[in-house]
């Protein structure tokens, strides 16, 4: 490990000695904790050393920290608890959910982590332990009396690093801002301060060492390094309901100086790092002049750099951005960070307390899409795959919010445009002071390792989906159902990756009702689809399944197209068989999903137009459309998909 002013020399007793067992597995990122402790601790002259247990299996948990109380001797040890769950559903779910990402179910559970960490500490020495971090300051009272450390840290640790001694010798702790003691069999609480971000430069030799170590070569300083966290605003004037950082960090947003910031990007650049994150709550609190001045001193940063530094950070839609706009942030090396709108509704947005509105959002996601696609294009740069990420299942979530959104999402052409979309439907609850956040509190429920608990447990991940949701649908798991269909088909062009269409040909093909011309021309196309592409690549052998599904179908509708536009025209989709092209699949779901109840009602339909002429041309267009546009017809989604 490098030496410098704020660690600890060979031989020497280390101040502070800060582990993490709180590190979550899906998203690695290394403490930011770390580097902001170790700062405030050095410039109060106390050293500190770092250990993350993240890729540290627990048999061997006892040993390294043996290892590292041997090498370090610290003077009190510092636990980082940055959260106390995923605050994602899926971590915790009973049973695989639809459309979630791919995670170790049941394997999250930083408090119950944290708390055998301090039973092994326990074991192992005397030395006083501290707990703080983000996640515990959201909980601090609770997880005093969970844990029973020796102190806490809620929030801020300036005033506790720079009264260690007085914290040490138990002198006076009442007076010292942001501390949590033992008094008697509960705890106590110095009083509540909310600081503003350093003055002062975060990031030493030893620290970066550190993080660089954690990353590895590839992720550190390679194309798709990690993002490095530097501090510009802290705090949050808004109250958006599901949100638990103001309560952290305060609600008066405070900038930091950015020449220090600036000086502390310059380091990291100057070093390889080629990616900035920059960590506020969101960058344009009121205003883009923050915005626009770091995109000033960035594009002086890069210039002449062989390697440009990226840089991101949240960013609300509101105050809105113009395209000049957008691509001058673009020049400046910036890349549009990741943004989850409730909705596209406006009485919803104003329900869960967001800043800004539907117009807001729909521009923003709108101009950043275009704009980025045209930046990449005209640089020679790959376009990204791209994810629509959605609040839907809000608390606040109805039919009227879901298929308002839906419409808007269908009018503007966004689900063609994203590779995969993904839907939060259940909101992580907590309690912010004044009670449990979110109109699906009442209904929530706490899951631990073990399974469900039988009464609410806030120090475990405690979720609740949108009651009106639940209502009409029955159940939590059919409201995960409902939203991994509408993430596939209408917010992403997800579901045409699985269409099987060799499977759809060959069940064509095996009715025994096509006669020649048409049949042998079928035939050939099927043996399209199930060929093996060659070695050459021929072009033939490797055509898209689903375009030649469409020639199959429009070859053998060819042969009485009359027929089959008269069928479209009965069901409700005139029109469509002329160009399917011009149809998305909210288009047809919506057209058949207010007229039929099931696909066997459709086809029922289509009998009866039909009759007895037993041509299959008609009936084998209409399968292809319910196969081509993931039709699903139920009334209860109808009612979510289209109400008015």
């Amino acid at each position: 490990m490098s030496v410098d002013s704020s660690t600890a020399g060979p031989g020497t007793s280390t101040d502070v000695l800060l582990i993490s067992a709180s590190n979550y597995p899906a998203l690695p990122i290394y403490p930011y904790a770390f580097v902001q402790v170790s700062a405030v601790a050095a410039r109060n002259n106390l050293t500190t050393e770092r250990l993350d247990l993240l890729r540290t299996p627990k048999h061997r948990w006892k040993e390294v920290l043996r290892q590292a109380l041997d090498r370090t001797s610290p003077r009190i040890i510092g636990i980082h608890l940055r959260q106390v769950d995923s605050i994602f559903i899926w971590n915790y779910a009973e049973s695989p959910l639809p459309g979630a990402p791919e995670v170790v179910r049941n394997s999250y559970w930083p408090v119950d982590d944290t708390e055998e960490l301090m039973a092994l500490l326990r074991s192992l020495t005397d030395v006083p332990v501290m707990v703080g971090g983000f996640g515990f300051s959201t909980q601090a009272q609770a997880l005093m009396k969970r844990l029973r450390p020796d102190f806490g840290v809620v929030g801020e640790p300036d005033h506790v690093m720079a009264r260690l001694d007085d914290v040490l010798a138990h002198r006076k702790l009442g007076e010292i801002a942001n501390l949590a003691y033992p008094s008697g069999d509960e705890y106590s609480f110095g009083p509540r301060v909310f600081l503003p971000p350093a003055d002062h430069t975060e990031y030493t030799e030893a620290v970066l060492d550190d993080l660089l170590a954690f990353y590895g070569a590839d992720r550190s300083t390679g194309p798709v390094s990690a993002h490095v966290p530097v501090e510009i605003q802290r705090g949050c004037p808004y109250r958006c309901y599901f949100c638990t950082e103001p309560v952290v960090k305060g609600r008066q947003h405070r900038i930091r100086d950015l020449d220090v910031v600036m000086s502390d990007i310059t380091f990291l650049a100057d070093r390889g790092v080629s990616r900035i994150w920059l960590v506020c709550s969101e960058i344009n609190i009121g205003s883009n002049a923050l915005l626009f001045e770091m995109a000033e001193r960035m594009r002086r940063l890069n210039r002449g750099r062989d390697r440009p530094v990226g840089w991101t950070c949240y960013l609300l839609p509101n105050p809105a951005l113009d395209r000049d706009e957008i691509r001058m942030l673009l020049d400046a090396h910036f890349e549009p960070s990741w943004n989850q709108f409730a909705s596209y509704h406006d009485d919803n947005l104003k329900q869960t307390r967001v800043p800004y509105r539907s117009r807001h959002a729909i521009q923003a996601q709108l101009y950043w899409l275009e704009e980025e696609e045209k930046y990449r294009r005209e640089h020679g740069q790959p376009l990204p795959s791209r994810r629509l990420d959605m609040f839907l299942g809000n608390s606040y979530a109805t039919a009227e919010t879901v298929s308002a959104t839906l419409r808007t999402v269908n009018e503007l052409g966004l689900g063609e445009r994203f590779d995969d979309s993904l839907i939060t439907r259940a909101t992580r609850v907590f309690d912010l002071g004044d009670g449990a956040i979110g109109e699906s509190a009442a209904s929530a429920y706490s899951v631990g390792p073990r399974g469900r608990l039988d009464e609410i447990d806030l120090l475990y991940p405690t979720f609740g989906y949108p009651p009106s949701l639940v209502g009409e649908l029955g159940s939590n798991r059919a409201v995960d159902e409902f939203f991994a269909y509408v993430e596939e088909t209408f917010l992403s062009r997800a579901f045409r990756a699985t269409r099987d269409w060799p499977a759809f040909m060959t069940r064509v093909l095996s009715t025994g009702t096509l006669v020649p011309p048409v049949a042998g021309d079928a035939e050939a196309l099927l043996r399209r689809v199930l060929a093996t592409p060659s070695a050459d690549g021929d072009a033939e052998d490797t055509a898209n399944p689903g375009d030649l599904a469409l020639t199959l179908v429009e070859l053998i509708t060819g042969t009485r197209p009359e027929r089959t536009h008269a069928v479209f025209q009965a069901i409700g989709l005139p029109g469509y068989w002329e160009d399917p092209s011009r149809w998305s699949p909210y288009d047809v779901c919506s057209a058949l999903g207010q007229r039929y109840d099931s696909i066997a009602d459709l086809m029922q339909a289509v009998d009866d137009v039909t009759g007895t002429e037993g041509d299959p041309a008609p009936q084998l267009a209409v399968e292809y459309c319910v196969h081509a546009n993931n039709v699903v017809l139920r009334p209860d989604y109808a009612r979510l998909l289209f109400s008015a």
